[in-house]
């Protein structure tokens, strides 16, 4: 959560002054970079910011913002910023990407359920204009980080969509137990599944933040979040963070069937 709260504090701050201010930023992992990116391909504008001091950080951040399109996919450790295409079947060459990249983590099944599930939720429910993926490999920490956003409707505003009446918090709570704005449950098993996998199968980290609704999955008991206007998020940010683990996962042990 931290992580999303620092993109929350440079939001802010361009808000007020007009540039976005990453001459003091160490290091943006994934849960930070991506919705900054897609800020500032939105409103904030890519030349009024500062850069990072440290040339090390300012080569990072140019690397995957200059990766926003199917060329860069050829890279060994990362998946830089790429844009999620409109149609479905366009997207199939950024998971053999991010399926290479994770090396099938806990087996193929899983992990492609994993990324599978995450994509195919923002084109059944999102109703999205721009969607933003990036996955980056920590070797030294044995862990893959997954990030996906987009600036849709929300979680709630599709659970709402079907006459539900919630807010954005109970929203993703509902969507994590298995309630769906889809009649058609066939084309997969849900956020639900996607979560016990990832906590129980994995033993890896879940942030799910959703207009004013955020939850994070960790070692300890999930924390949930009631968020005010200044720190909600206008659409669906998933971040993951999966251990580099060599037992094999199986998927059906942890399916809402």
């Amino acid at each position: 959560m931290s992580q999303y709260l620092l993109y929350v504090e440079l939001r802010k701050q361009a808000q007020s002054t007009g540039y976005l201010d990453l001459s003091s930023i160490k290091f943006l992992y994934p849960t930070t970079l991506l919705p900054l990116s897609l800020a500032m391909r939105k409103s904030l504008g890519s030349s009024a910011y500062l850069p990072p001091r440290d040339p090390d950080v300012q080569s990072y951040l140019n690397l995957m913002q200059q990766g926003a399109g199917f060329d860069a996919l050829n890279k060994q450790t990362y998946l830089p910023v790429v844009g999620i295409p409109r149609l479905e079947r366009d997207s199939q060459s950024i998971l053999n990407r991010i399926y290479e990249l994770g090396g099938d983590i806990g087996g193929k099944d899983a992990f492609r359920y994993l990324v599978g599930e995450l994509t195919d939720n923002i084109y059944q429910h999102s109703m999205f204009e721009n969607a933003l993926v990036m996955a980056q490999q920590y070797r030294k920490m044995s862990e893959l980080h997954l990030c996906i956003i987009d600036d849709g409707i929300t979680i709630g505003g599709s659970l709402r969509r079907t006459g539900m009446i919630l807010d954005d918090y109970q929203a993703i709570v509902d969507a994590l137990q298995g309630v769906s704005s889809k009649k058609n449950t066939e084309r997969g098993m849900g956020l639900g599944t996607s979560l016990k996998l990832m906590t129980e199968g994995y033993k890896g980290r879940m942030l799910v933040v959703s207009g004013k609704g955020a939850i994070h999955f960790g070692k300890g008991a999930p924390v949930g979040y009631n968020l005010s206007e200044m720190f909600k998020y206008e659409g669906t940010l998933i971040s993951m963070v999966i251990p580099f683990i060599e037992m094999e996962v199986d998927v059906y042990a942890y399916a809402e069937l």
